[in-house]
């Protein structure tokens, strides 16, 4: 085998929805095999990297400020099968081989990103941080 060999592995989107294998896992954490969103970044996601970063999908839906509740039209491709919770609490990094298919990818259209990115923002703790780096780039703008 070649020196200069690198593995090949399956690109991913930022956005895609698959299922994931997540195992065991203790109570409380999401587990077994689930609809997942890819919200690692499209950079990540290249095929040399061997891992992705998924927050699980949860069809018993909880009022929760971070969770963000997607339809299954707003999945294009194979659509989900119910309304689902996006869960960033249970934020991970899986292997590449734990993704056991792909249900589509979140439409534009429907604006849930966004809303996926607001909710990602609150459950790191980083409003702070973002705000500050508006502030610096509308200073920056003028």
């Amino acid at each position: 085998m070649s020196k200069n060999y690198k593995k090949k592995y399956k690109p991913y989107r930022r956005g895609q929805v698959v299922y994931v294998d997540f195992g065991w896992k203790p109570e409380g954490v999401q587990c077994f095999i689930r609809p997942a969103v890819i919200v690692s970044s499209n950079q990540s996601n290249h095929n040399n990297g061997p891992q992705i970063t998924v927050c699980p999908l949860s069809s018993k839906l909880k009022d929760l400020d971070v969770h963000v509740q997607i339809h299954p039209l707003d999945v294009g491709g194979l659509h989900l099968q119910k309304i689902s919770d996006f869960i960033p609490e249970d934020i991970q990094t899986v292997p590449k081989s734990f993704v056991r298919g792909n249900i589509g990818n979140i439409t534009v259209a429907s604006g849930v990103m966004h809303k996926i990115d607001r909710a990602l923002i609150k459950q790191l703790g980083l409003t702070g941080i973002v705000q500050r780096m508006i502030r610096e780039a509308l200073e920056h703008a003028k």
